[in-house]
C-alpha cells in the first residue's frame, strides 16, 4: 500500500518553492493532522472539501466501479485496478492505494484538474513533486538561479 499526504501550496508561494522542493518535502514528511504545525497553515492553502468532493466524485469517480463518500471520507474501487481510501484534515488530503500505480495516476489528474498547487509526499520512499508539473518559461528560471 501507497501512502501520499497531499497539500495545497499557497499561490504566493508557489513561484518561491519552485527549485525549492525539496526543503518542502523535509517541512512536510513528518506532519502529522494532529496538531497544525505554523509553517503549514503559512505556507498550505486549507482543503476545501466542496473541490475536492468534485474532483473525486465527479472526475475520478467515472472510472471506479465503487464510488462511496462519506464527510471528507471516500473509497473507490476498480476490479482491476485496485481501491483509493482518501480523507481529508484541514490542511491534507491523505491517500491510500492499494494496486496498480495507476491508481495513484488517476487521483494525481483528477485532484491537478481542480487546481494547480497540489503537492504530494510520500514518505516510506522519499517520494515527492507536484501533482501537475508547473510551466515557467527560460528567462524566469535563469532569474532564480541567482537566489540559490
Amino acid at each position: 500500500m501507497r501512502t501520499y499526504d497531499i497539500y495545497k501550496v499557497k499561490k504566493r508561494y508557489q513561484s518561491f518553492i519552485l527549485g525549492r522542493e525539496n526543503l518542502l518535502y523535509e517541512l512536510l514528511k513528518d506532519y502529522t493532522t494532529n496538531e497544525p504545525m505554523q509553517e503549514v497553515t503559512y505556507l498550505c492553502d486549507e482543503i476545501e472539501e466542496s473541490a475536492i468532493d468534485q474532483a473525486i466524485l465527479c472526475n475520478l469517480g467515472k472510472s471506479f466501479t465503487k464510488v462511496e463518500s462519506d464527510e471528507g471520507e471516500y473509497k473507490l474501487s476498480h476490479p482491476m485496478k485496485g481501491s483509493i481510501h482518501i480523507s481529508l484534515s484541514p490542511y491534507s488530503l491523505q491517500a491510500y492505494c492499494d494496486g496498480s500505480r495507476m491508481l495513484d495516476l488517476d487521483l494525481f489528474v483528477a485532484l491537478s484538474g481542480a487546481d494547480d498547487r497540489f503537492f504530494a509526499v510520500m514518505d516510506k520512499r522519499g517520494e515527492w513533486g507536484w501533482l501537475k508539473p508547473i510551466k515557467h518559461d527560460h528567462q524566469f528560471m535563469n532569474n532564480q538561479s541567482v537566489l540559490f
